[in-house]
């Protein structure tokens, strides 16, 4: 075969060839078929500077240079030129770059599948050889429907896999898929089916709230999950089913909650504090508004008695009530008026060994010139199972109401006594304000009773 061309290897006559017609009917027979079109890239939209003989591209929208106005037309160099080999609709071309087929519709170059799709325009099926289609990165890709790996989309699942995994990838920094609905009514939802029947949901469906549901047989549904989208509260309508552990979790966190299988009880972390969470040890009626709550352990068993104040006594005592209650009133009951006589009421949070730490508040001076009930205006709440301090302080010797030694709870500390160890007394002038840390003290704990405090309910 003399002098073949460099692509197709198809002959050429010669110079002064007799019987011409030979080679030239062996060259279309061959051309007729066996054409093919192998580019080395789609993506360039001017040519390389070292073109080998015979190399062809589908040049790339925007072409410049030696291209210019050859857009998506196939550049052919041959005998030192580019040649412009402008494609008719059915041509087709390999691209070695990113390995594909391609053909020319008419107006651009698209992928050839292994599939078939439903015959709908616009559909593509992506299938089968094993093949990997890039598209142009500078063209914009709109089909109706896709199917991956084999599988066939419809006019509802509109995008179709088949496929052991998928991965979304961020391109630079972050990465988020979005579900957009209609209307609030609508669904938003993720569904996770066994055998096409489905076992859970989550997502918004038909409302705005954030709902999980599971299902044991793809027809009957429970809410397991519902976080409300206006306070973000979250709801478990089924119930909450801990499971047990056998010791108490080594560093637990304020909030945490668990269920320890060996002392049989249910447990929480409040404020650097492991507590049980029981039925009331005590007897407890919810206070309503206008009640006044005795800051007593509730089994005393004796009524009041008194207590004499002492100039710039300041005495505390714990309480932790058994529900929680907001208060706007603390009170004493003043049993000895004493001329000029004020006190005032303090009360301290607790720290994790359940001693007075932070000030919480600190009432003006109350008159106990006069006898009767002294009331003071707060506004705070007081939660259950919280240890908090409560004292009253004195410029002078008014004698008040005081509970009796066994309605307090006795305090730990320092060394074996055997008298009751019901206050935590110190000396602070009157004139200065409560600290604001309390600053725990073992000595000054004592057995004198504590000054009866009333909270009233707001």
């Amino acid at each position: 075969m003399p002098n073949p061309t460099s692509n197709l290897a198809l002959p050429q006559i010669l110079s002064a060839q007799a019987q011409k017609h030979v080679t030239h009917n062996d060259a279309l027979r061959l051309l007729d078929g066996m054409v093919q079109i192998g580019v080395l890239s789609r993506v360039l939209t001017a040519p390389p500077g070292s073109p080998a003989e015979g190399d062809r591209y589908i040049v790339a929208s925007g072409a410049i240079g030696l291209w210019a106005g050859w857009d998506l037309n196939v550049a052919f160099w041959t005998d030192g030129a580019w040649l412009r080999l402008v494609p008719r609709r059915g041509w087709l071309a390999w691209s070695v770059a990113d390995a594909g087929l391609y053909v020319w519709n008419g107006t651009a170059w698209t992928p050839v599948g292994g599939g078939i799709s439903d015959g709908d325009k616009g559909d593509i099926v992506v299938s089968g050889g094993g093949s990997v289609w890039t598209l142009d990165p500078a063209a914009n890709a709109v089909l109706n429907r896709l199917g991956l790996g084999g599988a066939a989309p419809d006019a509802t699942n509109r995008l179709s896999v088949n496929a052991p995994a998928a991965l979304f990838n961020n391109a630079g920094t972050s990465f988020q898929m979005v579900l957009n609905k209609a209307a609030a009514a609508n669904d938003a939802l993720l569904v996770f089916q066994t055998g096409f029947s489905t076992r859970a949901i989550f997502g918004t469906g038909g409302s705005d709230d954030f709902t999980l549901k599971v299902s044991p047989n793809g027809s009957t549904f429970f809410d397991a999950v519902i976080a409300d989208r206006n306070s973000g509260r979250v709801r478990f309508p089924a119930g909450v089913a801990i499971d047990p552990l056998a010791s108490d979790p080594g560093t637990p966190s304020d909030g945490w909650l668990w269920f320890n299988s060996t002392a049989g009880q249910l447990r929480t972390r409040l404020g650097g504090i492991t507590r049980s969470l029981a039925d009331e040890d005590l007897p407890w009626l919810s206070p309503v508004a206008g009640d006044f709550l005795l800051t007593t352990t509730g089994a005393g068993g004796a009524a009041p008695g008194t207590l004499a104040g002492v100039a710039n006594q300041f005495d505390l005592f714990p309480f932790s009530p058994r529900a929680d209650v907001t208060l706007d009133r603390l009170a004493i009951n003043c049993t000895g008026a004493v001329a000029s006589a004020l006190a005032k009421i303090a009360i301290y949070t607790s720290d994790a060994n359940g001693r007075p730490d932070q000030r919480l508040t600190e009432t003006g001076d109350l008159d106990c010139s006069t006898t009767g009930a002294k009331l003071a205006t707060v506004a705070l709440t007081l939660r259950r199972g919280t240890v908090y301090w409560i004292g009253v302080r004195h410029n002078a010797t008014a004698t008040l109401s005081a509970w009796a030694a066994t309605a307090t709870p006795d305090i730990n500390g320092g060394a074996i006594a055997t008298t009751a160890r019901k206050v935590l007394r110190r000396t602070l002038a009157y004139a200065s304000a409560a600290p604001a840390s309390w600053a725990f003290v073992s000595s000054e704990i004592n057995a004198g009773p504590a000054t009866a405090v009333w909270l009233r309910a707001a």
